[in-house]
């Protein structure tokens, strides 16, 4: 595993903030985010395939062209998040999670 995504996966386990930083292009695939504080991290591009982001506030985070399929974001803080491109097949999400959120393009999520 990448030595970026073990200090974010350590930071995120102790609850300290990772707003605004840049994680682009990072594989998250699988990992425990719950309840992160992402608040305009750059996600850009990020592999989230299946990773748990119960919870997270992802307020304003860059998550164009992320792949969150399968991912579990129920509960997750998507208020003016950038999700244009962004794949959500099979993710859990709430489709009032996204009703201010950024989205472009033909996508799918499944409404749990």
């Amino acid at each position: 595993m990448d030595a970026k995504v073990m200090d974010v996966l350590t930071r995120v386990a102790s609850g300290k903030w990772l707003g605004g930083e840049s994680l682009a292009g990072l594989d998250f695939s699988g990992q425990n985010l719950q309840n992160a504080q992402l608040k305009g991290a750059d996600m850009s591009r990020c592999n989230l395939q299946g990773a748990d982001l119960r919870g997270a506030n992802l307020y304003e985070a860059d998550l164009r062209y992320a792949n969150l399929n399968d991912a579990d974001l129920t509960g997750a803080k998507l208020r003016r998040a950038n999700l244009t491109g962004s794949t959500r097949l099979g993710c859990k999400i709430r489709k009032w999670a996204l009703k201010y959120a950024y989205i472009a393009g033909d996508t799918a999520y499944m409404d749990r």
